[in-house]
């Protein structure tokens, strides 16, 4: 019995962990259908198209992983893209052992095409 709860307590301490590497404002909470990872855009630069930003999202870690995450997200909550701008790449810690932090904007274009 006492194997089972340290295994459960175990395995929430892993899962509190992984989830303190990347935070989530849900500014629309809209309920929409999930987007595939695959079909996640990432762009640097304003879509002339019209768009709604859904969510800023934030993952620290190994700039490719902390990609995916943002990725993933999106695809979460239906995003179309995430928009990077030129403060979506930062650093945190202190000088001796700083991290990087890959922030973007959860987008949804609010018209009819899905292209950009």
């Amino acid at each position: 019995m006492l194997q089972i709860r340290v295994l459960s307590l175990a395995a929430v301490l892993v899962a509190l962990a992984c989830a303190s590497n990347s935070e989530i404002l849900v500014l629309d909470p809209s309920l929409r259908p999930q987007t595939t990872p695959q079909s996640i855009r990432l762009i640097a630069q304003e879509p002339t198209r019209p768009y709604l930003v859904v969510a800023i999202v934030s993952a620290r870690g190994a700039v490719d992983k902390a990609r995916h995450r943002l990725i993933k997200e999106a695809a979460r909550l239906g995003g179309h893209a995430v928009l990077f701008d030129s403060s979506s790449l930062t650093r945190i810690g202190s000088s001796d052992s700083q991290e990087p932090q890959l922030t973007g904007k959860i987008i949804v274009y609010t018209d009819s095409t899905r292209t950009n």
